[in-house]
């Protein structure tokens, strides 16, 4: 008798556990779980990951723009021509390498016109310059170029960068619109310098980005 009821209680449990709907299969504590599905390959498209590329692109170049403009107009207020001149000489490449680690990319300009032999193209760089200075020249419109570079895990953006205000031409401009203490600067410091002769709207060189594949999937 006693042998039934507690085969009878036996029973009872398996069925109450049943009913809740328990599985006797061992379960992955879910930090293993979050991590699994993280890693689970996400399928997009090409055409996804070059549009996703070129908003991260364009919104970098332009908060980059703006910060470099900014502190160089800053310096003019400050000291004319010739602080700008020197603020740009010393301080432009470890400005651009501070923004280039905040945003986690590889940044740089690069021009065929180049003040700092720095901003040489690599031959990829040359080959899509030369093609937006083609496009310049004809008057047409030019925008950001996206393209997969071999193996195919970077992506590199490039975009114009085109001579914005008068102010630029006391840098960039002729030899009568650069003041003798600005040229005595520049001369000193970028003693190869081709930058000059520009006028206002003239393509001045293009930003150069490179962004890893995976990075721009997982933004997706």
């Amino acid at each position: 008798m006693r042998y039934s009821i507690a085969k009878a209680l036996s029973l009872l449990i398996i069925l109450s556990i049943w009913a809740c709907g328990f599985s006797t299969e061992k379960r992955r504590p879910k930090r293993i779980q979050d991590t699994l599905e993280e890693r689970v390959v996400k399928k997009v498209s090409e055409a996804e990951i070059i549009n996703k590329t070129t908003q991260l692109g364009d919104s970098i170049t332009q908060v980059v723009g703006a910060v470099f403009m900014s502190k160089i107009s800053k310096e003019y207020a400050r000291g004319g021509y010739e602080a700008a001149a020197k603020y740009c000489s010393m301080n432009a490449y470890p400005l651009t390498d501070s923004l280039a680690d905040q945003y986690k990319v590889f940044l740089k300009r690069v021009s065929n016109k180049n003040r700092n032999p720095i901003n040489t193209p690599s031959d990829i760089e040359k080959n899509i310059l030369e093609a937006f200075e083609y496009s310049s020249e004809r008057g047409d419109e030019i925008g950001a170029n996206v393209q997969f570079i071999r193996p195919g895990d970077t992506i590199l953006y490039n975009k114009p960068i085109k001579i914005p205000s008068k102010l630029c031409l006391n840098c960039h401009g002729t030899k009568n619109q650069i003041s003798k203490e600005v040229q005595a600067i520049l001369k000193k410091e970028y003693p190869n310098d081709k930058a000059i002769n520009y006028e206002v709207g003239d393509l001045r060189g293009m930003w150069s980005l490179k962004f890893l594949k995976k990075e721009i999937v997982q933004k997706l």
